[in-house]
Order: structure tokens, then sequence, then C-alpha cells
């Protein structure tokens, strides 16, 4: 038995050790198209390197200190797994203020066509009343229009930066009154605001109940945290797992308490609904930015 645990434990300290290299080091494919906009920002590469390391160099630490094999999973399960808990269980409130705020935008967009501005000389000048949540995707709307990029490209690539199915709809109506100059957007972009409000008001009031549920799995994980501690700290209790069943016993159990901890915090998370918007990533046709000189001709 002792035999096959090692020999376990050394299949599953290579395989480990294989998987994180390939974890950190991450993908060298040079196609610039849309598998490479999936890739992760050099800050959160730079994270993940750290974790891997921190993770690597616990792990072995801890079993030579403790002499449990089963360390090997528990210290990089704790490294990976408590700041992705953390992200899970925090209060979700910056995708509803950036819809709150895309309602009032709306709201003035519509009142400054009442005026009489055509759609692209009233996106520009919306700049100057824009929300302070999306002030700056704002600002990059209007820069790609008053560099020439067409009107209809630039609200796409304001869609791709939102990331929301209810900023799809505002979106969706200045683009079909874009390529339609037809009449009534300033009354559909009003009937789209309010639709909006009400969704945040919903929205706030989901975020507000699952909060309940957020700090009972928290206090659910604290809790068993403190309870290990005390039982790896105390030999009489611990002396039960140094056995290699015992070994397999414990890991078994880490395995289940993380499975439990991890399904009840995404029953706790915001599950986004599909944008209509988006690019089909799957795709192999790419288009490049149009600018407006580039249409009329």
């Amino acid at each position: 038995m002792t035999a096959l645990l090692w020999a376990g434990s050394g299949a599953l300290l290579f395989g480990g050790l294989v998987a994180l290299f390939v974890f950190a080091r991450g993908s060298d494919d040079p196609d610039p198209g849309p598998r490479r906009a999936l890739r992760l920002p050099r800050a959160a590469q730079e994270q993940r390197r750290a974790q891997v390391v921190l993770a690597l160099g616990g792990a072995v630490l801890g079993w030579l200190l403790s002499g449990y094999v089963v360390s090997l999973l528990i210290v990089p399960m704790l490294v990976f797994g408590l700041p992705w808990f953390l992200r899970a269980t925090m209060t979700q409130n910056q995708g509803i203020d950036r819809l709150e705020a895309l309602a009032e935008w709306t709201q003035r967009l519509s009142d400054v066509l009442l005026l009489g501005l055509g759609v692209e000389q009233a996106l520009v000048s919306s700049l100057r009343t824009a929300p302070a949540a999306i002030e700056a995707d704002i600002a990059e709307l209007v820069g790609r229009i008053q560099s020439r990029v067409s009107p209809e490209e630039a609200l796409r690539l304001l869609g791709d930066r939102l990331g929301d199915a209810t900023a799809d709809k505002v979106l969706a109506t200045l683009l079909l009154r874009i390529t339609d100059r037809g009449p009534g957007l300033a009354r559909a972009l009003a009937d789209t605001a309010d639709s909006v409000r009400e969704e945040v008001r919903q929205r706030r009031a989901i975020e507000a109940d699952r909060a309940k549920h957020r700090a009972t799995i928290r206090w659910l994980v604290l809790i068993l945290l403190a309870a290990s501690g005390f039982i790896a700290l105390n030999p009489s209790y611990a002396a039960p797992y140094a056995k290699p069943v015992g070994q397999i016993v414990l890991a078994v159990v880490v395995l289940t308490v993380a499975a439990v901890v991890g399904w009840m915090a995404s029953m706790a998370t915001h599950r986004p609904v599909p944008r209509f918007l988006e690019v089909d990533r799957r795709s192999r046709v790419r288009t490049a930015p149009r600018t407006a000189q580039e249409e009329e001709t």
C-alpha cells in the first residue's frame, strides 16, 4: 500500500509540474486572430506565474515539513482556489453601476437628438455629459468617430468594451438608425433607457439577495479553515491521517469539500446573458475597422 501511494504521488507530482509549467508559460500562438484576443493581460499573466511559483514551493515545503503527501494537493488548491473564491463571493455592483450610467447616457442622448442634431453629432456631444462610470468608454467612442472610423464600427467596438447584453440593446437601436435614417430615434432611445433602468432595479434586488448567500459561504469556509488548522496543530487528531489510508481519505475529503464550496460559490455568482452583437470568434473572416471615408466610396 505504501509503495502504491508513493508511486501515485510521484505520478501526480510529475503531472502537476508539467501542467503548472504549461499553465504559467501560456500560448505562443503567433496568430493575431480571435484566439489571441482570449489571452490574459500581462498583469494577470504575472499574477498567474507568481501563483505557480508559490503553489509549487509551498507544496514541496509543506510535504517536507509535515510529511503529508496530500500537501502536494492541498497547497496548490489554496493558492489558486482562495483568490477565485474571494472574487466569486465579493459584491458585484460594478456592472450594475455601469448599466445605470448607460441608462442615464441614453436618456441624455435622446434629449440631444430632440434638438435636431444628427446621430454622429449627438454621439460626439454626449461626451460632455457622460456619467463617470462610462466616461472613458464614451471618450473612446468619440475618439474613434473623430478619427474617421465609421460610427457603426465604433458602436460595435463600444459594445465589445462594455460586454453586456443590455448595452447591446442600446447600441442596436443606434445601429439601426445609422443604417436606416428614419425618424423616431429619440423616442426609441427614451424607451430603451426606461427598460435599462428597470433592469438595473431588478439586478440590484437580485444582487442584494445573493449577498446574503455569499456571506454564508464565506463564514462556512472560514469555519472549515479554522477547524482544519486546529486539527493540523493537534497531533492526536491528525495522527490517523499520517497513515497511507488516512492520506487517501484526507485527499478525498479535501476534494469533496472543495467541490461543494465551489458549487455553492458558483450559485451565488451572476451569469451574464450572452450578447447578440458579439462577433463569432470561430469565424475565419477578419474585417478591419472601416473609416467613414471608405464607406462613402
